[in-house]
């Protein structure tokens, strides 16, 4: 079951990054606001260097990380 936020997070994520699937960690840590890329590497699921927007959106949703 999709968590209710998902969807909004999902649709905010895509405007940020102007339709772009796949975000850098200097990325995520624009949207979010955090600061280090080690602390947006270790809560976020990061591969080969990047994230997609729909895993940062579940993320984002309190879903699962991995």
């Amino acid at each position: 079951m999709e968590h209710p936020d998902y969807r909004i997070n999902l649709e905010q994520v895509l405007a940020f990054s102007e339709g772009r699937q796949l975000l850098t960690a200097a990325e995520v840590g624009r949207f979010t606001g955090l600061k280090d890329t080690r602390t947006i590497k270790r809560h976020f699921p990061f591969t080969n260097g990047r994230i997609s927007a729909a895993t940062l959106a579940r993320c984002m949703s309190g879903g699962a990380a991995k």
